[in-house]
């Protein structure tokens, strides 16, 4: 498993397009966490810095940087296509590898991205909230930690998604239009044909951004007001409940197995240039 890490790594470090889109994920977050709390506008008794507090601001930024996962998507499609454009696959075969080898190098790839994202968000969300929390225990700070694991997954899962349009398409542009195409026209259609129906929720990017749902405002509301009364939910209908969360968890596992499964498939049929 080393020897695989160090092999992609050597391919990635003489790889330009992997640090230029890599640079445009950190440029993309870090203008992101500058701006949010620049802004400060305030909503009805919520400014934007009461999420940067502990405990929400652990949920807002998983929500909000949620959709900066498809940029390392795009990242493991590029390098992807461009290993059978080149005939890198085929080489590496030459030389020993076996094909299992080949999609365990790119699965690495993924689970060290994911973990960059991962370790990306948890330190921004730790420093925020260490900058504007004015009431601070560790119970306080780590208590929305949990949403951590399942922006690993998101994260995880976008790439999952993104490896498998790569294997089955290989061309680099194409399997970057489809890619986008699935994300940002394709499952937005289905949504809004589906709307009337709780179908509308198994959708395989919807269950992934519900990975990392909007926060409760409605309960970061209360709390700023000191009200003990409970907030009626049902006459503010603005943010939809979706699938249980281990549902929605188990739905998200099952995509994943089945775009491992279908990229293994392709790896080991497909001619590998």
């Amino acid at each position: 498993m080393r020897k695989l890490l160090h092999i992609e790594q050597i391919k990635l470090l003489n790889y330009n397009p992997f640090r230029i889109t890599l640079a445009l994920y950190f440029l993309a977050f870090s203008l992101g966490i500058i701006i949010y709390p620049a802004i400060d506008k305030q909503i009805p008794v919520i400014s934007l810095s009461d999420v940067f507090r502990f405990p929400d601001v652990w949920l807002f930024l998983a929500w909000i940087t949620e959709p900066y996962n498809a940029l390392l998507a795009l990242i493991v499609i590029m390098i992807t296509t461009k290993e059978f454009n080149n005939h890198t696959f085929k080489t590496q075969v030459i030389f020993g590898l076996s094909r299992s080898d080949l999609l365990l190098q790119k699965l690495l790839l993924v689970v060290v991205l994911s973990l960059f994202a991962t370790l990306l968000i948890g330190l921004t969300s730790l420093s925020l909230g260490l900058i504007y929390s004015y009431k601070l225990t560790f119970k306080i700070a780590m208590e929305n930690t949990w949403i951590l694991g399942r922006y690993f997954l998101a994260a995880f899962s976008y790439m999952i998604v993104g490896l498998m349009v790569a294997m089955l398409i290989k061309n680099t542009a194409l399997s970057l239009l489809s890619f986008l195409a699935l994300r940002t026209f394709l499952d937005p259609v289905l949504w809004l044909i589906l709307r009337e129906h709780d179908i509308k929720w198994y959708l395989p990017f919807r269950t992934i951004t519900r990975l990392t749902p909007m926060p409760d405002l409605l309960e970061l509301f209360q709390r700023k007001m000191n009200s003990e009364e409970a907030i009626d939910e049902s006459a503010f209908d603005i943010l939809p409940k979706g699938l249980d969360p281990w549902l929605n968890i188990l739905m998200v596992s099952i995509y994943v197995g089945l775009a491992l499964f279908f990229s293994y498939s392709l790896i080991q049929r497909r001619r590998l240039s």
